[in-house]
């Protein structure tokens, strides 16, 4: 059985995580991180993310070609989708998850979800701009 102490490592790992405004990859966190903590290891990171996920504190999303992200749960322990810009990067919110309606149909048929990704990738709008900006020069 797994011990949940609330070090002062994981502590701060939670409070980047709730104040982050997207989710976050490891390497993202541990450059937070050692803002504070100069000589943790990103192996203490890893722990107390797999800690936090066991715990049911915090989300794990696969984003951009599958790399692993981590985001605080929200209040209401909706998960999220997103959709990534191919040119730089930024992550939106898609408003509404598209499979729910399908899970619902999937439980009542006995069928037990035990979890789903969705990842969509394209061009935002200002990115697009800058295309047609450069391609009409």
């Amino acid at each position: 059985m797994e011990h949940k102490r609330n070090t002062k490592q994981k502590q701060l790992i939670l409070d980047i995580l709730t104040n982050s405004p997207k989710p976050m990859s490891i390497n993202d966190i541990y450059q937070k991180v050692i803002t504070e903590l100069p000589t943790i290891a990103k192996s203490t990171i890893y722990r107390n993310i797999d800690s936090l996920l066991s715990q049911n504190l915090i989300d794990k999303y696969y984003l951009n070609d599958n790399e692993l992200f981590y985001q605080i749960k929200d209040n209401n322990h909706h998960h999220k989708h997103y959709v990534i810009c191919d040119s730089c990067k930024r992550m939106f919110d898609l408003p509404l998850c598209p499979i729910h309606e399908i899970e619902n149909a999937m439980e009542k048929e006995g069928f037990s979800i035990s979890d789903h990704y969705i990842q969509i990738s394209g061009t935002c709008k200002d990115c697009l701009k800058k295309k047609n900006e450069t391609d009409a020069k």
